[in-house]
């Protein structure tokens, strides 16, 4: 590989470092300069990744983890091409963290500062512990739905106001449609192959579905904080696309 391969393929790489961003216009134009430079250099993904490999990193060690905290881990390795495994035995119990490096670093510091957060405002909502887990779990779901919005399928597939208008889009809404579908193809190679990796080492896993009894009022007050919370400029939220 010449050295301008070299040089574009660091570059690629830290575009697709602001692919999942949680400014959507940040992540949109990242991803759309990424896809020009490979399309330009007819540079692949695999290319691009391929020294690169899936590991793994604990997250907490803990038995049981609480509904919110599910939900918290849930919606932050959908943000950073993570996977996440809750190992247990008679001893121990480890929440672990599965994909590549920069990945997990991304997540680990995003679930730090959030769950952190999360305790604390909790904490300030009510002294009943029904209230508190409510309005916690309000709070993790609306977070995950604002790190999703920049690709959700409703985005992609041209949902909303326009599609139902029959309005012609425009050509930024289709640079914007391109990027996050990238996004959706790298999230989808991303479970592919964390998931590759968990069946080698671990095995075959199950899943458990989680209560999520809530009091109502405490729930969605929790959703309505979740809109104030700061997912931009308090971290350094910077992960990496997987193979395409």
């Amino acid at each position: 590989m010449d050295t301008v391969q070299t040089q574009v393929i660091e570059k690629v790489k830290k575009l697709l470092a602001l692919a999942k961003s949680p400014s959507e216009a940040e992540a949109a134009a990242a991803l759309a300069k990424a896809s020009v430079l490979l399309a330009k250099y007819g540079l692949s993904m695999a290319e691009v990744q391929r020294d690169e490999d899936i590991q793994e990193a604990i997250l907490l060690e803990k038995k049981r983890l609480r509904v919110w905290e599910s939900i918290l881990v849930s919606v932050i390795c959908k943000a950073t091409f993570t996977t996440p495994l809750h190992y247990r035995n008679d001893s121990v119990g480890r929440l672990l963290l599965i994909g590549r490096e920069v990945n997990i670093a991304t997540a680990r510091e995003l679930f730090a500062y959030l769950h952190r957060l999360i305790l604390i405002l909790g904490r300030a909502h009510s002294p009943q512990l029904a209230h508190v887990e409510s309005f916690r779990q309000g709070l993790a779901y609306r977070i995950g739905e604002r790190l999703a919005a920049q690709y959700s399928p409703e985005a992609e597939s041209g949902s909303g106001a326009d599609a139902v208008s029959g309005k012609k889009a425009a050509p930024g809404d289709t640079d914007e449609k391109e990027s996050r579908a990238l996004v959706v193809k790298a999230d989808a190679a991303a479970k592919i192959e964390n998931n590759g990796y968990i069946k080698e080492k671990y095995g075959k896993t199950s899943s458990r579905k989680v209560g999520r009894r809530v009091e109502p009022d405490s729930y969605h007050r929790g959703r309505a904080v979740g809109d104030t919370v700061n997912l931009d400029k308090q971290i350094g939220f910077r992960p990496q696309a997987s193979g395409v």
